[in-house]
């Protein structure tokens, strides 16, 4: 009944507005024009899967953030069986392209349909995984649904229940209770998690405590000569001061930008160095700054056309998939998401550098990151421009403090790893061959 409710609510409420909102997203902005029939529930021209050998192990990872944590299990997945058919299925085209760069032992990608049974089934006929795994908490109920009625096996990896979701989900408990019901193994990032999932009707024999593999991605893939790439793409020497503001979002920019002008006033050769969350939001952060009064910034996408940035002291990156490459320049790092209540962003890729880390009070989503940086030093949290630009002042004005507090953080964040390998134990345990064939 439940599903069927669903259903209704799917193809009465929700499908008008997709409607509207695809639309003119893809006539007028071209955005979704690559993944539009992916999601539509046609798979690309060139993933053959009934070609491919068995098993097939078919991943899916909804963005940037979950290709990343994803990246590690898949390597540690396939240390078990090599001769396994990786698939990747993302549902944001930066996450595919992240994908594609990072996960070279994958053998197909595809955007995942919308969660439509029409759009569904052919794609999970087509596929016939053996093992599904879900990263973090991607709870679809038609392809959760088709899946095990085809004889697939599914787990959930790297799950986490937001303290903001958490509350939703408890409430349509007679719900999410069958549902997870279909899921054969939860690896959950930590305790409060597995207990939350278990509130939600998961079976308790199914859930484990493994971590989080966003340790070993941080850790995993420290790129040689990012250092002195990123240098000579920026223009920025070694003795320049360098704050890097990451992720941040919208009513974030404006705290930067008046924390940075009163740096200015101890630090004058201070260099700024904003990558917004949303690439689209370029525009919003370069009113910003012109209604602020300051200099025309440096656009990260100038670069590529071999100007010079000039001593420009403001940089902004539009371009994805470079923050953190970018973070190797810091001196000082605060990431977005944070100062206002978005559940926070991944500080664990500056923390693999050795950086001391300033963040916002919004940080449900990275709480166990939060809470390892902020033990040892290397994580701090502010609530203003006032206090970003105390405590990075502070850092700043000794640097060999911020070093040594940085690689405790690094020491720290090392100590965690190892969650990869943990989740890969226990899914190629459950690896088998569909229940179902292909013809039928």
């Amino acid at each position: 009944m439940n599903h069927l409710l669903y259903n209704l609510i799917l193809h009465v409420f929700a499908a008008p507005l997709l409607v509207l909102y695809y639309g003119p997203q893809i006539a007028f902005r071209g955005k979704y024009s690559r993944s539009f029939t992916g999601k539509m529930g046609q798979t690309p021209p060139d993933l053959v899967p009934e070609r491919l050998p068995r098993p097939r192990l078919w991943f899916h990872a909804v963005s940037v953030g979950e290709v990343v944590a994803l990246s590690p299990l898949v390597k540690a997945l396939k240390a078990h069986c090599p001769s396994a058919t990786v698939i990747v299925s993302t549902g944001t085209e930066t996450g595919q392209d992240k994908a594609r760069d990072l996960i070279s032992e994958a053998d197909g990608f595809l955007y995942l349909p919308l969660d439509f049974p029409w759009s569904i089934r052919p794609v999970v006929k087509r596929i016939q995984p053996d093992l599904f795994v879900l990263m973090e908490t991607e709870l679809w109920p038609n392809l959760i649904t088709c899946l095990k009625d085809r004889g697939s096996t599914i787990a959930l990896a790297n799950g986490r229940i937001s303290d903001r979701s958490f509350p939703r989900y408890r409430r349509l408990k007679r719900f999410f209770a069958p549902l997870l019901e279909n899921i054969d193994l939860l690896l959950m990032s930590s305790e409060v998690d597995a207990e939350r999932i278990q509130a939600m009707g998961a079976p308790r024999d199914r859930v484990k405590v493994t971590g989080n593999t966003k340790f070993d991605a941080a850790l995993g893939e420290i790129p040689a000569g990012a250092l002195q790439e990123m240098r000579g793409l920026l223009d920025i020497s070694e003795s320049e001061p360098v704050l890097v503001a990451g992720s941040t979002h919208p009513g974030e920019n404006e705290v930067v930008l008046e924390a940075y002008e009163n740096l200015l006033k101890r630090f004058p050769d201070l260099i700024l160095i904003i990558v917004p969350r949303h690439v689209e939001k370029t525009p919003q952060i370069l009113s910003l700054i012109r209604d602020r009064g300051m200099e025309p910034p440096f656009l990260r996408s100038s670069a590529d056309n071999g100007e010079r940035r000039n001593r420009r002291r403001v940089v902004v990156v539009d371009r994805t998939g470079e923050l953190f490459r970018i973070f190797s320049l810091a001196t000082v790092v605060f990431v977005g998401g944070s100062l206002v209540p978005k559940g926070g962003q991944n500080i664990l890729e500056p923390a693999a550098w050795g950086k001391v880390v300033l963040f916002g009070p919004s940080m449900e989503d990275f709480r166990e990151a939060r809470d390892i940086l902020m033990r040892c030093g290397a994580g701090i949290e502010v609530r203003s421009a006032e206090e970003l630009a105390q405590n990075a002042e502070a850092l700043l004005a000794d640097t060999g403090r911020a070093d040594d507090l940085g690689n405790a953080g690094r020491k720290a964040v090392l100590a965690h790893k190892g969650s990869a390998g943990r989740n890969a134990d226990l899914l190629v345990t459950l690896i088998r061959r569909p229940i179902l064939t292909e013809t039928e």
